[in-house]
This record gives C-alpha cells, structure tokens and sequence, in this order.
C-alpha cells in the first residue's frame, strides 16, 4: 500500500464508528455527535424564527394584526 492510500472501501458504506457530520471517531448513538447535533438543531431553530419572522412582516403588510403568543 502506497503512502496517502486509504484501505478499499465499497462505494456508499459509511464507518459505523464516525459522526456522519465532522468524522470524529467513536460511537454515536443515531451516527451524529451531541456536539454536531445541537449545532444542527441550532441552524434549524434560528431558520425555523426567520421563516416565523419573514411570515409576521408579509401579514402585517397586508394590515393583518400579528398577535404574539405568551408562552407559559
């Protein structure tokens, strides 16, 4: 084996001991890391606010009143 050579692989097969996300090894219970899974959930939090957000400003610009809700 050639230095920078990788062992063979069959094409698709994943290393069922790495995140699927930032390849660090170890088991992960679902494939995916807690850090990269909070990250993940993070970006989908912070797009879940804007699409609420952008959807508030198209309401209100049609002169529908918005009305916030209290959590609690």
């Amino acid at each position: 084996m050639k230095r920078g050579e990788s062992l063979p692989r069959e094409k698709g097969v994943m290393d069922k001991n790495r995140c699927m996300v930032c390849a660090t090894p170890g088991a992960f219970e679902g494939g995916i890391c807690d850090p990269c899974k909070a990250k993940i959930r993070g970006e989908a939090r912070e797009q879940q606010q804007q699409i609420k957000k952008d959807a508030d400003r198209s309401l209100r610009k049609e002169g529908t009143v918005v009305e916030k809700k209290s959590r609690g």
